[in-house]
């Protein structure tokens, strides 16, 4: 009987495959192994050439002939325990168990060049980690040869050397000019750039005052607008008390219209639908979601993450009344979903509709949803359990009818001015009882009214109003923005190009890279905003007219990377342009003039340790001397902790009062103070110490 390894991207997945696998009866042994995620990774320059640890502009672009994988030192353990079981010559063939997508080709055959394996590999694929999904897929096992496989294979090792290629030359290139440490990406710059524009659109708005004039007419009220242009605002308070004077004690309905709104359930989430709506009802930051919901992908309680489909496959809805059922086992869900599987031809009916179900509009993996694994008694973390309850929400939401509302719109005429009111009145709210807890108002009607009616007029009032500048990016909204890149660029072309790649990143990535420009200084969480900073802005500038800042180039790339994963582009020609590219891209870079502001250094006090000065940096204060480890974070328990807070602890003091989150999920409020080199919260009524 023939041998197999199974290795899987991380033990808990080895565990629930290889229980799965002991319940079996399968025409071949397998032992198992995992990962710990990525194990190996691309050498640094200077081991391909020595003379290319001198960040020298005259060395570059650095481009290797052949590229070569080093393994990672938080991973070596794990890297040498899998390399010699591949050589004890017990295996005939591996098994990829790693995550199924492009990422999880990467980290599989980035380790099996590293460990120069030889051995035929068969795919395991799932997009699910339930017990019947896992069973399938060790039934099924995809051929190391099969075309799809290949392909995404492939496009996974060349998007992992371009990224290394980009990089590494381009940031030297603008280090070494602009005197300062400035990272440049492919996805990281372009997504700066987006970020900075808008910091700029903010600090260069000039507000400006307007006017509007409200008409009381005791049940309702209206506002006044320019019947020609449609505009409500009125640009002097002169001209307002000027039309103001000219209304009379009357108004009579000149026009009214009604239409009626039916808006359907929204599709079901991609990873990207899935951070925006966490975002937006509950805070979280996008990594904050990817993160939740790979845990609770790891659990069995939802399908694979990091995906940019919002549809199911066909097959997988003709069992959607098994995820249904597991959702009906929560108390809350009991009656709505009751309902639901009461109704069989409806069920039916949305699952043959293209809107929620389509073969066609299918990536790499399906929509996010819930498996058939009920909650159970299964312990969930207050932000898993609010992911999972949206996801488990919008299922349901796609089997409820459609929110139906009346919009009536009335205009109103007094002496020859015109007064606008509008009104809603819900018919079905359909859908949307299930998220009753997140509306923040209730739609209000307008009245019963008749064309020509006269209504008495209780006051007019004039309103003083400031034009405001555009919003800060939020997670979401930013989100939104890398996914629809296309709005920054004019050319009709471009604009395709980009809605065809879908923006800049991916659904795995942007979290990520968001995360990263947060690290390093060029962008800055403010609450629930984030913020270009100075650094940014400089390196932006700095970068302005290169089309490392343009979200084209992203796409363009990430586009080819696509077109061979669908076959349509061959590796050999992609390697042949990005070569090409390098070349040119470098050379611009290094023609540039680029003016960095220098990193101001901020001193908060004397180490603790070693008394050397402490400074504020990026994730927290640290002492200046290399060799001590002293360190204080700036966030703790999801409490921010200032550079003034800094100050105080090394001073001796106390810190004001900060809102921290424990693990049960509640808030309160402590002080901060140093106990030696540690911290400790102080807490106000208990006097009690609690070493951190």
């Amino acid at each position: 009987m023939q041998r197999a390894l199974l290795i899987a991207e991380k033990p808990s997945l080895m565990r629930d495959i290889e229980k799965v696998y002991k319940k079996m009866n399968l025409p071949y042994t397998i032992d198992f192994a995992s990962f710990v995620g990525h194990v190996v990774e691309l050498k640094e320059p200077h081991e391909y050439k020595q003379e290319w640890k001198k960040w020298d502009l005259n060395l570059l672009p650095m481009m290797p002939e052949r590229y070569e994988f080093r393994v990672k030192k938080s991973a070596f353990d794990v890297y040498k325990k899998i390399d010699s079981l591949l050589k004890q010559n017990r295996y005939d063939f591996v098994i990829n168990a790693c995550d199924a997508g492009m990422e999880g080709e990467n980290i599989f055959y980035s380790f099996y060049k590293r460990a120069r394996c030889k051995l035929p590999v068969k795919r395991f694929w799932t997009s699910q980690t339930t017990d019947p999904a896992i069973s399938s897929a060790l039934t099924n096992l995809i051929d190391e040869n099969d075309a799809i496989i290949r392909n995404l294979r492939n496009a996974a090792m060349y998007r992992t050397i371009f990224d290394w290629l980009v990089g590494l030359n381009l940031t030297r290139a603008a280090t070494v000019k602009g005197g300062r440490t400035i990272k440049v990406g492919r996805v990281m710059t372009p997504t700066l750039a987006i970020v900075v524009k808008r910091e700029l659109e903010i600090r260069q708005f000039l507000p400006q005052a307007y006017f509007q004039l409200e008409m009381d007419l005791g049940t309702f009220k209206a506002l006044w607008f320019h019947p020609a242009t449609k505009d409500n605002k009125i640009p002097t308070e002169e001209l307002a008390r000027q039309i103001q004077a000219r209304i009379s004690k009357l108004a009579t309905i000149h026009d009214i219209k009604t239409e009626r709104k039916t808006i359907f359930a929204p599709s079901l989430h991609s990873l990207l639908e899935l951070q925006k709506e966490a975002n937006k009802f509950y805070g979280l930051t996008s990594a904050e979601t990817l993160k939740i919901a790979q845990s609770l992908y790891e659990k069995k309680l939802i399908t694979y993450p990091r995906t940019e489909s919002k549809h199911l496959p066909t097959e997988f809805a003709k069992t959607i009344r098994n995820n249904i059922g597991a959702i009906a086992t929560l108390p809350e869900y009991e009656q709505v979903a009751g309902s639901i599987l009461a109704q069989n031809e409806h069920i039916q009916k949305i699952t043959y509709s293209k809107k929620y179900v389509d073969d066609k509009k299918l990536t790499d993996h399906h929509a996010i949803t819930v498996t058939d694994v009920k909650l159970g008694r299964k312990t969930l973390s207050p932000g898993e359990s609010k992911v999972y309850h949206l996801i488990a929400k919008r299922l349901l939401a796609i089997f409820l009818p459609p929110y139906v509302l009346d919009k009536t719109v009335a205009v109103l005429k007094s002496s020859g001015e015109h007064f606008k009111a509008n009104g809603n009145i819900v018919i079905d709210k359909g859908y949307t009882v299930l998220y009753e807890m997140f509306k923040k108002k209730q739609e209000t009607p307008l009245p019963a009214l008749t064309l020509g009616q006269d209504i008495a007029i209780y006051q007019t009032k004039i309103l003083s109003k400031m034009t405001e500048p555009p919003a800060r990016y939020t997670d979401s909204t930013l989100l939104d923005a890398m996914f629809h890149a296309g709005r920054f660029v004019e050319d009709k072309t471009l604009q395709a190009i980009l809605k065809d790649a879908e923006g800049i990143g991916t659904s795995a990535t942007r979290a990520e890279i968001i995360e990263k420009l947060i690290s390093i200084g060029m962008i800055c969480r403010e609450g629930k905003s984030i913020a270009a900073t100075q650094f940014g802005i400089d390196v932006i500038d700095s970068l302005s007219g290169h089309d490392i800042v343009s979200p084209v180039l992203t796409a363009i790339w990430s586009k080819k990377l696509k077109d061979i994963v669908d076959g349509t582009l061959s590796s050999r020609q992609f390697y042949t342009e990005m070569q090409t590219f390098i070349q040119d891209t470098t050379a611009r870079l290094k023609a540039l003039e680029m003016e960095v502001a220098e990193k101001e250094v901020i001193v908060v006090g004397k180490c603790l340790t070693c008394g050397q000065p402490v400074t504020e940096g990026f994730r927290g204060y640290s002492c200046s001397n290399k060799e001590c480890k002293f360190f204080i974070s700036k966030t703790l328990m999801k409490g921010k902790i200032t550079a003034t807070d800094a100050k105080k602890l090394l001073a001796g003091k106390e810190t004001r009062e900060i809102f921290f989150t424990w693990k049960s999920g509640k808030r309160g409020k402590a002080k901060l103070k140093m106990n030696g080199d540690k911290l400790e919260f102080v807490f106000s009524a208990s006097k009690n110490h609690r070493k951190k």
